[in-house]
């Protein structure tokens, strides 16, 4: 079958690659529809450690399952379930988690084995394309659920950051009532793709005061700004993975009790969440490559963003 596989540092070939067998518990999935990750990109430019060649990535992922013919969003997010963590219920942080696409085989192939408890069905009137972003949707209701915790209904978001994860987030906000939700991204495209959406934007930063503000860019001048644009008492949450360093002011945040909470992953409830969220979409800002051209788009993707916001590649 075939797959886009990255083969070496830096290299990233269209390969016919043996048929995936599933293990015990496990079930294949044909997939449709795969998005590309700004995460891949970051970590097959820098050459990561976390991804290691050969490997084939993709965990954004939609299909059929080979058995059943029923349509599925895949959890790409493989946990334990007998770590201290996973008892905890803290399957996104099990110690010995596995990511379809980073440990294991991912969906940039024609076909994948995956655990079949992470196969949601949807129904099939929902587009593939559509269906592979419950995995941004479900990171993004993860998210929204950690700072609902100790601010149960924040006022007004801001999201650092128009690209799928920011998108994602900010229309998970407006979804569950949140009366005002700003935007903002240094792109023209992605913030015309936001306000299609129906989301406020802000050209460049976010300007005014907000009780949450989701940076889901992750660079030290965005972790920052997050933690100065909000309210005393006020939440920052990370949610961008571009660096390790956050450029704060710790006595400003601890003067205005400012909480900074980070964020990873979801559970299989916040993935069917955001399955369900899907029927309520009709994204104009994906895009689409063939399978067959994934080694092509991938690579050009490298060079600058798209016109579309998400690109996928499909079948």
């Amino acid at each position: 079958m075939l797959a886009v596989v990255y083969t070496a540092p830096l290299t990233l070939e269209m390969l016919d690659v043996a048929e995936p067998q599933a293990a015990p518990g496990e079930i294949v999935v044909d997939v449709r529809a795969v998005g590309i990750c700004g995460s891949e990109l970051e970590g097959f430019a820098s050459q990561n450690p976390f991804r290691v060649p050969p490997l084939v990535m993709g965990h954004e992922f939609s299909g059929i399952l080979i058995q059943t013919g029923e349509h599925v969003a895949v959890n790409p997010l493989v946990a334990c379930g007998t770590c201290d963590l996973c008892a905890r219920g803290l399957v996104n942080v099990c110690r010995h988690r596995q990511i379809v696409g980073i440990q294991r085989p991912g969906g940039f192939a024609e076909r994948v084995a995956v655990p079949a408890v992470n196969c949601h069905p949807a129904p099939a009137e929902v587009p593939f394309t559509t269906l592979a972003l419950a995995e941004p949707l479900a990171n993004a209701v993860h998210a929204l659920g950690l700072v609902q915790r100790s601010d149960p209904w924040p006022q007004r978001v801001g999201v650092i950051g128009g690209g799928a994860i920011g998108l994602c987030q900010a229309l998970v906000a407006k979804a569950r009532g949140i009366p005002h939700v700003d935007l903002c991204d240094l792109s023209p495209d992605r913030l015309a793709a936001a306000s299609r959406a129906g989301l406020n934007v802000q050209d460049g930063e976010l300007t005014g005061e907000y009780d949450v503000v989701f940076d889901t860019v992750g660079t030290p001048a965005t972790r920052g700004a997050s933690t100065r644009l909000v309210r005393p008492g006020g939440t920052a949450m990370w949610v961008g993975l571009h660096g390790p360093e956050a450029d704060l002011d710790g006595r400003a945040m601890i003067r205005n009790e400012i909480q900074v909470r980070t964020t990873f992953g979801y559970s299989q409830h916040e993935f069917r969440t955001a399955v369900e969220l899907t029927r309520t979409l009709t994204p104009d800002w994906v895009g689409t490559a063939p399978l067959g051209q994934g080694a092509e788009t991938f690579r050009g993707l490298l060079s600058g963003p798209a016109a579309a916001t998400k690109m996928m590649l499909v079948r």
